[in-house]
């Protein structure tokens, strides 16, 4: 299937609002599939809220076996690995848990005939990146309290466990855009144990392909090959510097995880903000004002600004910059927060931490 028709397939099931449909949209953009299933798990552990490009009514059946096979071999945190169950028409298939230590969020599979051939190395590890920030997410609107420890809360700020490196890959192109060398983190992290056999890659996936030639384009002749930035998918982050050799001019890549600067879990537990909440703020966030935040979640700018105040009250904050500030630990101490003009300005802040330096492909 086209990227096109992945997206509109995707579109045609989910509405743009739903908080997944962001990073669904950038897998299935970057990693062509023949057929795609997602489900959410209720707080249950049942499969609910089943999406996918066709109608087949067995989906959600043959996604709950998938889903029960795959929590069999990791019962808990997220996996990446080969689909176990029948694929039927289906050459292979790939499919992601989203989870954290606690709790399972939901899963996706992806798979694929013939006429696409088996995923390659480097679309695994876009898959991975995709794995972790959709957990995320996920995590994020499900809001779990945190786990006591030996009885007691844990001390406020204290990281839950040590925090993983970041996740990256690097590649070495030609001026072909040819794949010469590649590594990543991921190799030994997680992809290692998991039953995947995947297709070293010669190049990268179509998109981050285009994308690496629109940061290059000015790399001709003797101009200055000046270092690049793009997200092409709001998962991800592509870096492109010029490296040189005795063998001529290469384009070193580097792929990462886009991270927002700060989770708004921590937050949300500590101030006992509600799920929906969280939706108003991350939209808040992310420089949205009262009427499209109320258009991408189907409500009232009234309802929205209800979430907003009960955010206030909850926060101990006076206005909508004091909040932001608050969940995102900028105030200094017990009652210090950064000090703004009006709300209409601090309640639009940057959409991304890099827009300055940033160009989108």
């Amino acid at each position: 299937m086209k990227r096109a028709d992945l997206s509109l397939s995707l579109r045609s099931a989910m509405p743009a609002s739903d908080p997944a449909f962001p990073i669904l949209a950038g897998i299935l953009d970057v990693v062509p599939a023949s057929r795609w299933t997602f489900a959410r798990t209720a707080p249950s552990g049942e499969l609910v809220a089943l999406f996918g490009s066709d109608g087949d009514g067995n989906a959600l059946t043959s996604l709950v076996h998938e889903f029960q096979r795959q929590v069999t071999m990791s019962p808990t945190g997220p996996r990446i690995a080969a689909t176990l169950g029948p694929l039927e028409q289906y050459d292979s298939g790939i499919t992601l848990v989203f989870a954290d230590s606690r709790t399972h969020f939901g899963i996706l599979t992806l798979l694929r005939t013939s006429e696409l051939g088996p995923f390659t190395s480097s679309e695994v590890n876009v898959l991975t990146f995709a794995l972790d920030a959709m957990s995320d997410r996920l995590s994020a609107l499900r809001l779990q309290p945190p786990p006591a420890e030996s009885g007691a809360e844990a001390a406020e700020g204290q990281p839950e466990s040590a925090a993983e490196p970041p996740a990256q890959a690097f590649y070495v192109l030609d001026s072909d855009l040819q794949i010469i060398l590649a590594w990543s983190s991921e190799d030994q992290r997680r992809i290692a144990p998991t039953g995947l056999h995947t297709r070293i890659a010669q190049r990268l996936p179509l998109l981050l392909e285009e994308t690496v030639r629109a940061l290059t384009s000015a790399w001709t002749g003797q101009s200055v090959k000046h270092t690049g930035v793009a997200r092409p998918v709001p998962f991800l982050v592509v870096r492109t510097q010029p490296m040189s050799g005795p063998a001529g001019l290469f384009i070193g890549v580097r792929i990462d995880r886009f991270q927002p600067p700060n989770s708004l879990t921590g937050p949300a537990s500590r101030f006992h903000i509600s799920p929906r909440e969280v939706q108003v703020l991350a939209l808040l966030l992310d420089g949205n004002h009262l009427d499209e935040i109320a258009k991408k979640l189907f409500i009232t700018s009234s309802t929205v600004q209800d979430h907003i105040n009960r955010m206030l009250e909850k926060t101990g904050s006076r206005n909508r910059s004091e909040l932001i500030a608050r969940v995102l630990g900028w105030e200094l101490g017990a009652n210090k927060a950064p000090r703004a003009a009006d709300d209409s300005s601090a309640s639009r802040p940057s959409r991304r931490s890099e827009d300055s330096h940033e160009t989108r492909a």
